[in-house]
């Protein structure tokens, strides 16, 4: 009887631990699916405006190639955003206009776009698991080729770190984000200013906030800014191989920014001096 009991005792604890195993599994399982969907609708967000083609524009494409790259568009949408989400609609608006209109005359050719990296914390599931809340920071970037005002032609690639408290719903068995409910934006050109400014007035005495593998990823910021602030193309071909070029994982400033303080290196602009 003795022996009975402790084995039955195991037996219940065995049985706990399994149960309760496959519910952390089943909780974790969902909480990536969660996270899955949200990095999906910002991967189509940043899909606005895609097509291919030789010279940048849509006047070689057919009616029926137009549109089927707004079908691909609207798609994804639906997947990815709730049917009471304000963007869904918008969003599909704005992509047309650009495939029809925007990019028809002018060059305006999106090459690539989505997101570098994401963290959500503090996934809250409802009662009933069909809806959820989190907290968000996520950084991405776009890379276009675009005619300015002037007929030149310019590579934009910028990137930027959102921190957002994000609504998730599920519709049809697919979770889709219903709404950003407050967001703080940070572009990466301001990050990147930062950074600079910070070192300016380290180096005024005499410091540096940088060892040598950081000055070389400054460095990297500095040609990359060269070549889509400061610089205009005489063609399209052209713009579109120093587009291709770009690594968005090397022009990501928001590694180095966050590690040195982040928003907190505003205070380094000006006359302000740095201190390890």
């Amino acid at each position: 009887m003795k022996t009975g009991f402790k084995f039955g005792i195991a037996a219940v604890v065995l049985t706990a631990c399994i149960a309760g195993s496959t519910l952390w599994k089943n909780a974790h399982s969902e909480d990536e699916a969660i996270k899955e969907a949200f990095i999906g609708s910002q991967n189509i967000s940043q899909r606005i405006g895609y097509f291919e083609s030789d010279n940048g524009k849509t006047d070689q494409l057919s009616e029926e190639q137009i549109q089927r790259y707004i079908d691909d568009f609207n798609a994804e949408m639906d997947k990815y955003y709730s049917a009471d989400n304000v963007c869904r609609q918008t969003y599909k608006e704005i992509n047309e206009q650009r495939l029809r209109k925007d990019a028809k005359d002018v060059v305006y050719y999106k090459v690539d776009g989505g997101v570098l990296d994401c963290t959500c914390r503090h996934i809250k599931l409802s009662a009933d698991g069909t809806s959820a809340t989190m907290d968000v920071v996520c950084v991405s970037w776009g890379n276009w080729v675009e005619q300015n005002e002037y007929g030149q032609i310019e590579v934009t690639a910028p990137t930027g770190q959102d921190t957002m408290s994000v609504t998730m719903v599920k519709e049809d068995g697919q979770w889709k984000l219903q709404a950003i409910n407050d967001m703080v934006a940070w572009f990466g050109g301001d990050a990147i200013s930062d950074l600079q400014d910070a070192e300016q007035n380290a180096n005024a005495n005499g410091k540096s906030i940088f060892n040598e593998e950081q000055k070389k990823q400054m460095q990297v910021f500095e040609e990359y800014e060269q070549k889509t602030l400061f610089t205009e193309y005489d063609s399209f071909s052209e713009a579109l191989q120093v587009a291709e070029s770009i690594d968005p994982h090397e022009i990501n400033p928001f590694p180095l920014w966050n590690e040195k303080g982040g928003s907190s290196l505003e205070k380094y602009a000006g006359t302000a001096s740095w201190e390890e």
